[in-house]
């Protein structure tokens, strides 16, 4: 064999070496990030639990993010919640007192709840629409007791 084809097979096998041991550390890499979305969701599902337990509940408005809030501010939602319901359900509807009453909704939510963080998934217990909602749209989502269950 010349010295030339030891060289070259020298070299491939280096590069070889080289790759192994790049998919070695990508390997434990992806292992190692596995771990920590496990442990991520363990600490959601357990802020979950414990803000449920608590007396709180998680709310989401839609393309607002969640929020935890208590039973005291849960109240005062579910009194709008109930505003809306007979806005939406009489055959006049006002659209402008309606969007008065959902930015009003998602405004309590927002000043008296507490921000989850948006990295965070955690099932929520009550979902709001978001305030450019139209009253055709609430006309099929705020029927019988609203998007708030009763208290």
């Amino acid at each position: 064999m010349s010295r030339k084809t030891k060289t070259k097979g020298r070299a491939a096998a280096s590069k070889l070496k080289s790759r192994a041991k790049l998919r070695a550390k990508k390997a434990v890499s992806a292992r190692k990030s596995s771990a920590k979305t496990r442990k991520k969701a363990a600490t959601a599902k357990t802020k979950a639990k414990s803000a449920s337990s608590a007396g709180k509940k998680i709310v989401r408005i839609m393309g607002h993010g969640q929020f935890t809030v208590d039973g005291k501010i849960l109240k005062k939602l579910n009194d709008i919640d109930n505003d809306l319901v007979k806005l939406v359900s009489t055959e006049r509807s006002d659209d402008s007192e309606f969007k008065k009453k959902l930015t009003e909704l998602n405004d309590m939510v927002v000043k008296n709840g507490k921000p989850l963080d948006p990295h965070e998934i955690i099932k929520s217990d009550i979902i709001l629409p978001s305030a450019d909602l139209s009253i055709d749209e609430a006309k099929r989502l705020f029927r019988g007791e609203g998007v708030i269950p009763e208290i």
